[in-house]
């Protein structure tokens, strides 16, 4: 009898309380805090520091994570539920079993590294109001944890300022409760706040290890807010303390990072840094500290320094990419400021080829990288052809002699490599400084400093060391260095060409007849024009896109692209108020082209306004016009050109619209019938763009081999995440009670989502499917949010889920190319890959 009273949890007496108190703790509660340990274990042994960021104050695992350690957590709380279940002893309200809230906060916990938020919050505001003690405080303390995790700032707000003005909260909860606090200010962007509170939690957090990690991140916080010196002081006592080995390497790293010159001598760093260099255990680490020492040389203002310490760094780096980027970056930056733009493209290509994808600002430096690629190759065409034009002047016998020379030294060159192979010598490549190019550009000139030469003294002979009239800031950087280009070419090809000691080869490119030395100087002036287009818009480098324009003139002044470079120049001297200059080329221009558009925007500023938006009104035309064409309404298209013709026509499209008219005529014609249009089209046109399109499209219909759809290259699918999306169903034609299931979606749609006042329409996508669209959602999420309700419904939509369908979530943008492809599989890869994972 005693046995059995000893067991009841309704009884208050000694007996009961020392039998459930001691079975909730060594049985329950201890199997449940090991399970606990062990999911926590996991947890921080499978983070991974990126000490290039703000380290986390806390380590609470990813959604991966979540999953990995939720059979760990489901065992805490199966073992806390049963300890609640059997042992606890909550008689008028008062609990006496002291393990019983430790229980819930273990339950709590367990649910939050599981990132089950919505069970964890209830447990903790629970324990808040049930319990008394530390227990009470830890639960707020929990509570502001999952506010913000699941960014319900205004709670975790509120329940600061509770325990803010509560005098009662423990002291040995203390330093979490400062740490969390920080937490909240960070994700609110308050950093001087931030810096308060963990001071405090520093001072007062008698855990060594955990103490230390929270200096570390004060440091990184006082190097964000320019604050180097108690970032250095700061970062110099984590290396004191002795923390693990990548903390403490971090530690120095960063101070070397953070320096300033205005904190006064770099020779500690410096010198902790090369006694590093120096130690074995750090070879993989490298290639970091010569970045920080780069670093230190540019607050020195030793910009040579800096580029060598950037080069070892790129250099020493093997498994680091990221690091390897970033040191290309620097590289980049500085000639890109220079402006030595040769060297600056090298060091942006291989900035992009080793930087991760979400990288700070990637997509403006593939943008620079691909102006100065654009800007290298217009240089490269320059050079190209004045050299092959300096060898076509040359006499037979001179020229017969320099390929002999240059045959033989390729033969050297490629014994050499033979050799150097054959002792498997290893060179840095890192594409900054070889530039590999194929060997059928036939750049066999580039391989001899003569040949290089002949193109130098040709631009030196036209253009090159001409004296500036103006007066501009740096008279020689009117024009592009020759040293510069030299050595790009130098060593830009790095590949053996077949059949060395074919000379036939070697004279192939050069331009002997007249028509190719008139080809030749055409490249030159495409390329010459466009480098100032490419200066002036895309480097903002209004000094060398002068230099470009004027050498244009100079060489070429009555090429079709004169008035062009007169007005540019006109312009920029304007908008450099170099009055005298840019009167001169507004004098020409008026003077020799009185009636062009140039001369009337001269004369009549608004003639510029007024031509824009006849140029605007002529894009939305044509714009509207082909997507009539692209969804194969020929009619329709056909109309919206005939109207531009009699509104606009003398708008600068006027091809455009007379080419997309013929292609929307031929839509209903059959194969010959289209052919023999577009040869038409092709003669009245000769020489345009649209011309060579309709050259091409003549081809493709003449050859003998279909082009399936299948064998087209899939649309350009791109995620749109905050643009407007529709949710469609695609259903087979046979079969498909079409007006039902609209009906039971939008009676579902009036039940379920009624806020998002969403309508339906169905058409066919093809003669084989019926496609019905859902619309509108605002974003991506809303729609993946319906997307889901819809699918895991088994209710009112049971019959529809049933039925072999294709259902996805899609942007009006992709919607427009999904319509015109029609092939499903390809937004069906698309779909899954990106809003299904």
């Amino acid at each position: 009898m005693l046995g059995i009273q000893s067991c009841s949890q309704k009884k208050n007496n000694f007996l009961n309380r020392f039998f459930h108190n001691t079975n909730a703790r060594w049985n329950g509660y201890f199997n449940a805090t090991e399970a606990y340990k062990t999911g926590k274990g996991k947890i921080n042994s499978g983070h991974k520091e990126n000490y290039r960021k703000l380290l986390p104050l806390y380590i609470y695992g990813d959604e991966e994570m979540a999953t990995t350690v939720q059979a760990d957590m489901d065992l805490v709380i199966k073992k806390c539920s049963r300890v609640i279940e059997y042992h606890s002893m909550d008689i008028k309200g008062k609990e006496y079993v002291k393990w019983i809230d430790d229980c819930w906060m273990l339950i709590g916990k367990a649910y939050f590294y599981e990132k089950n938020y919505k069970e964890c919050i209830p447990i903790f505001k629970y324990v808040t109001k049930k319990f008394k003690g530390e227990q009470k405080y830890q639960a707020r303390l929990w509570l502001i944890k999952s506010h913000i995790q699941t960014e319900n700032y205004d709670q975790a707000d509120a329940l600061i300022r509770l325990l803010a003005d509560d005098n009662k909260v423990p002291e040995d909860i203390m330093p979490d409760v400062k740490a969390t606090i920080a937490e909240y200010y960070l994700t609110q962007e308050e950093y001087t706040k931030a810096m308060l509170e963990l001071e405090e939690a520093v001072l007062i957090q008698k855990d060594k290890d955990i103490a230390t990690r929270w200096m570390f991140i004060l440091a990184q916080l006082y190097a964000e807010q320019g604050e180097s010196i108690r970032a250095n002081n700061t970062y110099k006592a984590v290396a004191k303390r002795h923390p693990e080995y990548e903390m403490e390497f971090w530690a120095q790293m960063n101070r070397a990072l953070s320096y300033s010159a205005e904190d006064g001598s770099s020779y500690d760093i410096k010198k902790v840094l090369l006694k590093m260099l120096r130690d074995d255990k750090n070879i993989e680490y490298r290639d970091k500290l010569y970045y920080a020492l780069s670093k230190i040389y540019d607050q020195e203002g030793s910009e040579e320094r800096q580029i060598s310490a950037l080069l070892l760094s790129a250099e020493s780096s093997v498994e680091d990419n990221y690091q390897k980027g970033l040191s290309f970056l620097e590289l980049a930056e500085i000639h890109f400021a220079r402006p030595e733009y040769i060297p600056a493209q090298a060091y942006y290509d291989s900035t992009v080829q080793y930087i991760p994808e979400d990288f700070p600002d990637r997509e403006e430096i593939v943008n620079i990288k691909n102006s100065l690629t654009e800007l290298v190759e217009n240089i490269l065409i320059i050079q190209r052809e004045d050299s092959l034009l300096a060898l076509s002047e040359m006499p037979e016998d001179e020229l017969d002699a320099l390929i002999d020379e240059i045959i033989e030294e390729r033969l050297a060159e490629e014994e050499a490599r033979r050799l150097a192979e054959e002792n498997q010598s290893t060179t840095f490549n890192d594409g900054g400084f070889q530039n590999e190019v194929s060997n059928e550009k036939g750049a066999w000139y580039f391989y001899n400093d003569k040949t290089i030469g002949l193109g130098k003294q040709e631009f030196a002979k036209q253009w090159g060391n001409r004296p500036n009239e103006d007066n501009w800031r740096r008279s020689d950087k009117s024009s592009i260095s020759l040293d510069e280009l030299g050595t790009f070419n130098e060593t830009a090809v790095d590949s053996v060409l077949s059949g060395i000691t074919d000379k036939s080869k070697y004279m192939k490119d050069i331009p002997f007849s007249p028509e190719a030395k008139s080809k030749a100087n055409e490249n030159i002036v495409e390329a010459y024009y466009a480098l100032g287009i490419i200066y002036k818009e895309k480097m903002d480098d209004p000094m060398h896109a002068i230099g470009a324009f004027r050498n244009l003139l100079s060489r070429y002044d009555t090429s079709k692209y004169q008035i062009n470079c007169l007005y540019q120049l006109y312009r920029m001297y304007l908008n450099d108020n170099r009055i005298d200059s840019s009167n001169y080329y507004k004098n020409y221009i008026l003077s020799k082209f009185p009636y062009s558009d140039y001369a009337k925007i001269i004369n009549d500023p608004d003639y510029a306004k007024d031509m824009d938006s006849k140029k605007k009104a002529a894009l939305e035309a044509y714009k509207k016009a082909y997507y009539y064409y692209s969804r194969g309404f020929y009619s329709a298209c056909i109309t919206e050109c005939e109207n531009a013709e009699i509104k606009m026509p003398d708008n600068h499209i006027a091809l455009k619209f007379k080419y997309l008219k013929a292609l929307s005529a031929a839509g209903s014609m059959d194969k010959k019938g289209l052919i023999a249009s577009l040869e038409k089209f092709k003669k009245d046109n000769a020489g345009s763009a649209e011309a060579k399109d309709a050259e091409e499209r003549i081809k493709i219909l003449k050859s003998e081999k279909k082009i399936e759809a299948k064998d087209l290259p899939p649309p350009d699918y791109k995620f749109d995440k905050n643009g407007r999306h529709l949710a469609v169903m695609l259903l087979p034609v046979e079969g498909s009670e079409i007006e039902k299931i609209k009906e039971r979606i939008d009676n579902y749609n009036k039940a379920y989502h009624g806020n998002l006042k969403l309508s339906i329409s169905a058409v066919l996508l093809n003669k084989e499917t019926h496609m019905i669209s859902i619309k509108q959602f605002e974003n991506s999420k809303t729609a993946l949010d319906y997307f889901s309700d819809f699918s895991k419904n088994r209710t009112s939509l049971k019959k529809i889920n049933e039925l072999e369908n294709d259902f996805f979530v899609i942007s009006y943008t992709n919607y427009a190319l999904f319509f015109q492809d029609k092939r499903v599989e390809n937004y069906l890869d698309f779909h899954k890959s990106t809003y299904e994972l």
